[in-house]
């Protein structure tokens, strides 16, 4: 992923001698990509999240070239720092940046759900549990903070 927007995939079996791979699939979003999340929810399909500008992203890569599902607007930027992780069940993502406000959100509607707040500087990174049952936040404060996915 780079700063033109654009999430490139090569296909690292057709690696030579000189290193040289193939590209194979490109995506393109509207802004800078900030962060990426690959993930398989229980749904059985592999599911790529992009937080891009003011906008987070949904991928669907199970049968080939990825197909958007789903690109919500955010009340949050990802220019400097932030991101979006979605949640095991495929149900509801949470997002964070640089308002230091971590909100939970709809996955197929894009509504908050929840706002939370706890740190003192902008969200840097947040990823769900595996099981789902909680999610971690990390700052610039140099705080991790664990929170319950339903309180």
């Amino acid at each position: 992923a780079g700063a033109d927007g654009n999430i490139r995939f090569w296909d690292v079996s057709s690696a030579s001698a000189d290193s040289t791979l193939s590209l194979s699939q490109t995506l393109t979003v509207n802004a800078e990509v900030r962060d990426m999340e690959l993930s398989r929810p229980t749904n059985g399909k592999t599911m790529l999240t992009v937080a891009h500008g003011t906008t987070v992203s949904f991928f669907d890569l199970t049968d080939g070239p990825g197909k958007l599902l789903h690109a919500h607007k955010m009340p949050i930027h990802f220019r400097d720092e932030g991101g979006a992780t979605l949640h095991p069940d495929g149900t509801k993502f949470v997002a964070g940046g640089s308002d230091l406000w971590v909100r939970v959100f709809d996955f197929a509607t894009g509504e908050e759900l929840e706002c939370h707040k706890g740190h003192h500087g902008p969200i840097r990174c947040l990823r769900y549990a595996p099981d789902g049952k909680t999610y971690a936040t990390g700052s610039e404060d140099g705080t991790i903070r664990i929170w319950k996915t339903d309180p």
